[in-house]
């Protein structure tokens, strides 16, 4: 993505803030998800900042919960990808927790192969999701372009892929949605994993899982038959990627859902 025509394209930054945090009507949205307007979020590690050195450039995605914005960073020039979530909408889909297990790990996790979020932003109606800008694309679109990868570059990926599992794993965190649309390619090749809004943190000495999540060709079969798991679904989904980066299709690719759970 070419930065400097994305810069031309620019708006108004105090005229999208205002539409970013329009009124949606929603009813004591502040009890269900603690939000304090204009309160700021951020790493250690991270400069302070206010919502007012975020300049607001293009949308570059839409998701279940709202928009993803393009946005500068105005003291240090670095550009991040803003993922503007809707409370109601949030609400709506009974969603809170898992919002919540998102923001926690996208807050603490430090891995070169996973994306990192560097400030969260609530306001009234919405929150904001600051992260990493990937100018790469997702690895479904290189993949749906390419057909399938020679076995090298396949294996390049998923050694990557498997370092930031292991690094999850050993930070309690259950991925559980392992699929080409959530990895992500940066400007150098490398991978990043993106999107934590299925993951799970395992507390100590908890029972196993038992909730039915995921997308159905690279689901393991305890997930479908219902029997708890455990972070080992989530190398069971990298065995069915690598088959899918090398032969160009799921394992167990089936157009018929019920079939396809058959099968697996």
């Amino acid at each position: 993505m070419n930065l400097d025509s994305l810069n031309k394209s620019a708006r108004n930054t105090n005229r999208q803030s205002k539409l970013l945090d329009a009124d949606l009507d929603a009813d004591e949205l502040e009890k269900h998800l603690d939000a304090h307007p204009e309160s700021l979020y951020r790493r250690e590690t991270m400069v302070m900042a206010s919502w007012n050195d975020f300049e607001l450039m293009n949308i570059i995605g839409r998701g279940t919960f709202g928009k993803v914005y393009l946005v500068k960073c105005i003291p240090t020039e670095k550009y991040y990808a803003m993922k503007c979530i809707r409370k109601d909408v949030v609400i709506k889909h009974e969603s809170v927790e898992s919002l919540q297990v998102e923001k926690l790990i996208l807050n603490q996790v430090n891995h070169p192969f996973i994306i990192g979020m560097d400030y969260v932003f609530q306001k009234a109606y919405r929150i904001y999701f600051i992260m990493d800008f990937i100018q790469g694309g997702e690895l479904f679109k290189h993949l749906s372009e390419a057909k399938r990868f020679p076995e090298e570059k396949a294996r390049f990926y998923a050694a990557q892929i498997a370092l930031a599992l292991g690094y999850l794993h050993e930070s309690k965190i259950i991925y559980r949605d392992l699929k080409p649309e959530n990895i992500l390619l940066n400007s150098d090749g490398y991978i990043m994993l993106a999107d934590f809004g299925l993951a799970k943190i395992v507390e100590a000495d908890a029972d196993e899982p038992n909730s039915f999540c995921g997308t159905p060709e690279y689901l393991a079969p305890e997930m479908i038959v219902g029997s708890g798991h455990d972070s080992t679904l989530d190398w069971w989904a990298l065995g069915i990627l690598i088959y899918e980066m090398i032969i160009g299709i799921p394992p167990f690719y089936n157009p018929n859902k019920h079939q396809m759970y058959y099968l697996i």
